[in-house]
């Protein structure tokens, strides 16, 4: 560490700060990132800890391997990336760094945060929709604050939607582009390597479940519970209203 930024050798990183609310599909994001980028992390319990181990045992192998590769004369390009610049999951602010956003449809991200809570971590949830209502009141918080200032700031803060992302690997070219560095790997490759049905494990997944944005529609119970906590509409963020 340096007093005026992370230098990994003699080479100052190119420093990001990111924000994304619960299961938006950070990880996914973070798989696609490790092909584009020379990624380079200060030692923390975010990265070294069991719980991220056992995340990556739900991955292929194959494709965290392909992450892995460089083309022939991509130079080093050092990149720290600040997943918690204001806590983990804390309110986005904009600060002396760069800052990159990442949001998806809040039916499938509160869906999967509740699975998640529930099948990973063993949550106990007594009333379902007043869980479904806070967390969905905690998602609309998170994401005034955060375009608020994409659009106050949108030279320095760059969003990126889940579904987007998923799409097009222009998507990770924009990413690399407005970093300012070269990918290591092209987008198009780590695209394809990083297709949800290619980069995860066949078999049951508590942490990398599903990746899309249609299961939730299907499970009755769900949508009762949705009904009756009656979270309101999410049109501002670019999302259909929940029924």
């Amino acid at each position: 560490m340096h007093s005026d930024g992370y230098y990994f050798g003699t080479t100052l990183a190119k420093r990001i700060d990111y924000f994304a609310f619960p299961r938006t599909g950070s990880h996914f994001l973070w798989t696609s990132l490790t092909g584009m980028l020379d990624l380079v992390f200060f030692p923390n319990q975010f990265v070294d800890n069991p719980e991220a181990r056992q995340r990556n045992d739900e991955l292929n192998p194959l494709a965290t391997y392909a992450m892995k590769l460089r083309e022939d004369g991509v130079p080093f390009q050092p990149v720290y990336i600040d997943a918690a610049p204001n806590g983990v999951h804390g309110t986005p602010r904009l600060g002396d760094h760069p800052l990159l956003l990442l949001i998806r449809d809040p039916h499938p991200t509160i869906y999967s945060w509740y699975h998640t809570s529930v099948d990973r971590w063993g949550a106990k949830v007594d009333d379902v929709p007043a869980w479904i209502a806070e967390a969905y009141r905690g998602y609309a918080r998170f994401y005034d604050d955060a375009l608020a200032l994409h659009r106050a700031n949108p030279a320095r803060v760059h969003l990126v939607r889940f579904e987007e992302l998923k799409a097009s690997a222009t998507v990770l070219a924009g990413v690399a582009a407005f970093i300012g560095v070269r990918p290591k790997l092209s987008p198009e490759f780590v695209f394809e390597w990083t297709r949800f049905e290619r980069m995860t494990r066949p078999g049951q997944r508590t942490f990398y479940r599903t990746g899309d944005s249609v299961t939730w529609k299907a499970d009755t119970q769900w949508r009762d519970w949705l009904r009756a906590a009656a979270p309101g509409d999410f049109s501002r963020f670019g999302y259909p209203e929940s029924t």
